[in-house]
């Protein structure tokens, strides 16, 4: 690991997307060995992707799902932008928790 991580597990939440959305459909990963089995997600993060399509409760169209998408991926963007740049890990998988905690 590298040690200019910054971590705090009290930082983390753990990780719901709706069917897993975000993961399937943009290839998000651990943000430090880029797993796609995230468990972990700092806090203050915008909503899930897959959870704000789920709470529409209804079935959108690919243009509908596109435009209520647009703005959270920019919002998840700069949120993986300014962590990145912290050197805060976004997501973390279970065995990259194990080891930093």
């Amino acid at each position: 690991m590298n040690n200019k991580i910054n971590f705090d597990k009290d930082n983390y939440l753990e990780f719901n997307d709706f069917n897993d959305v975000m993961i399937q459909a943009f290839g998000i990963g651990c943000s430090l060995c880029y797993d796609p089995e995230i468990s972990f997600v700092l806090k203050d993060h915008p909503k899930p992707i897959g959870t704000l399509i789920k709470e529409q409760e209804k079935n959108l169209t690919d243009n509908e799902v596109e435009k209520l998408i647009e703005k959270p991926i920019q919002e998840w963007q700069k949120f993986e932008d300014i962590n990145f740049d912290k050197h805060v890990p976004t997501f973390l998988c279970d065995e990259c928790w194990n080891q930093m905690i």
